[in-house]
């Protein structure tokens, strides 16, 4: 009888133990965790002038400093600027939205995060997707229901995700649609056909490339009227126009193309 009492007096002591190691380490870990916010916070340079930048990628003045797409009146959507709408006469995508020109800094921002695995990059950009998408409600007359609106990315073929690990585009949509509560779907789209890099290609090599190269999932595209495509940059519109035409034939009413860059033709 008294083994038995002095095991249970052990085991409550242990269990006391047990519950101050974990307290005393749950506060090691919260005091580590402000000590690493206060030194990024303190630390941080800017990426593009090195000056601090209060833990974010890039200091307030190169924010406002750095060009982007802002037209007059109206909503964002791209197609309303004559200059873009020439571009993308044959386009089956009824939106587009993109943050700024496919020029410095965001064109090696691009590079870094699609070549170098530079993920911090992707939550910056889906910063700024989410600045122009809260513009673009702002100044849309359209109501969007969320119930009825899927975030999705352009997905690559299974081969070069082995190849390169991840999809830029996935990291960013994830991201913003993160920052902005919306319903986001990785596996909405497929690509089934593998074909060469596009960078490079013309218009109709780039059409020929991307012929039945994607495929959709009609059992989830059935709850969504509106899917809104996100991309890293746009520049003939081929792949854009390729995975609206397999989303409306899927039911979709309306596809918006969401870019962070948009590459306009050399003047001749």
């Amino acid at each position: 009888m008294e083994f038995l009492v002095l095991l249970f007096k052990q085991r409550l002591l242990i269990q006391r133990y047990q519950q101050l190691v974990r307290c005393y380490w749950l506060k090691v870990k919260t005091l580590c965790l402000l000590l690493a916010h206060e030194l990024k916070t303190s630390l941080a340079r800017c990426d593009l002038c090195n000056n601090l930048s209060d833990g974010e990628f890039i200091c307030r003045t190169c924010q406002h400093d750095i060009g982007r797409f802002n037209l007059p009146k109206g909503t964002n959507n791209l197609l309303l600027w004559p200059a873009v709408d020439k571009i993308f006469q044959k386009r089956k995508f009824d939106q587009l939205i993109c943050y700024a020109p496919y020029i410095w800094p965001y064109d090696v921002w691009l590079k870094q995060l699609k070549y170098q695995a530079k993920f911090e990059l992707a939550p910056l950009l889906a910063k700024l997707l989410t600045r122009c998408w809260q513009d673009h409600l702002s100044r849309s007359s359209q109501y969007y229901i969320n119930n009825s609106l899927c975030i999705t990315s352009v997905p690559i073929h299974l081969t070069k995700w082995q190849t390169r690990g991840f999809n830029q585009a996935h990291l960013i949509a994830k991201h913003f649609a993160q920052a902005n509560n919306l319903h986001y779907n990785a596996n909405l789209l497929s690509r089934i056909k593998h074909g060469d890099s596009q960078v490079g290609q013309s218009g109709i090599e780039r059409r020929k490339n991307l012929a039945n190269a994607f495929t959709a999932n009609t059992q989830l595209l059935k709850k969504f009227s509106h899917v809104v495509v996100i991309d890293d940059v746009i520049t003939t519109g081929t792949t854009a126009n390729e995975i609206s035409r397999v989303l409306k034939k899927g039911g979709v009413e309306q596809v918006t193309i969401m870019t962070v860059a948009l590459s306009l033709p050399l003047k001749k």
